[in-house]
């Protein structure tokens, strides 16, 4: 990505009216490119997570993150592939406000919160993101825990195919225990690796930028 670029051809790409097309009679929800929508309601969500946590016990946020992570990269490839065909140039070739602003849509058009990416920690080997009305921070009620595991996969998996590298994702702030928005650090697996039990052991996502800024790899 780089700092200056001519801007977005074709205006919003996911704005409405222009990106979704039902067919009444079908029943059917299409994109502008013809794939099939579908929409999940609250209770089907939470019965849902309720159906995993009571199968997989402890292992629930790990098959989450593990489920967010494949469908991340399968999104990362559906994006790159509509932003080339609205825009005519590749992802690689968007502005950093670009692609912020465009992931953006992506998200809130979705359904799946209001996000904000924060690149600039990134010569530093971090990207955060902010997510307001993330999917399952209110489904549960309160937690303890960070509740967005399935996000954080999907992170994860998004930014590993658009950067070409193996990243990963913690979350370090969450709603569903009283902070005011879902905040999750994204950098390289092997500098990750110790931050979810900083998590764990009560560290702010300030604490947390601070821990990964003394590592060096």
């Amino acid at each position: 990505m780089t700092a200056t670029a001519p801007a977005v051809a074709g205006g919003n790409y996911y704005a409405e009216g222009v990106y979704c097309q039902t067919d009444v009679r079908r029943g059917v929800t299409t994109t502008r490119t013809g794939t099939r929508l579908l929409c999940l309601t609250t209770d089907f969500l939470k019965g849902f997570r309720r159906a995993i946590q009571d199968e997989c016990g402890p292992a629930a946020d790990t098959v989450f993150k593990s489920v967010g992570r494949k469908w991340g990269g399968f999104l990362a490839k559906r994006f790159e592939a509509d932003m080339t065909a609205h825009t005519g140039r590749p992802l690689a070739d968007f502005t950093m406000a670009e692609f912020q602003a465009n992931l953006a849509d992506l998200f809130a058009h979705h359904g799946w919160g209001t996000v904000r990416v924060d690149l600039s920690r990134h010569d530093r080997g971090v990207i955060q993101v902010t997510a307001e009305h993330p999917v399952f921070a209110g489904l549960g009620g309160e937690s303890d825990t960070p509740v967005e595991s399935l996000m954080a996969g999907t992170f994860a998996g998004l930014f590993s195919a658009v950067f070409d590298r193996d990243l990963d994702c913690v979350q370090t702030a969450c709603a569903a225990k009283g902070d005011p928005a879902a905040r999750f650090v994204v950098g390289l697996t092997p500098r990750l690796a110790a931050a979810e039990g900083w998590v764990a052991a009560g560290k702010s996502h300030d604490d947390v930028l601070a821990e990964l800024d003394e590592i060096r790899l």
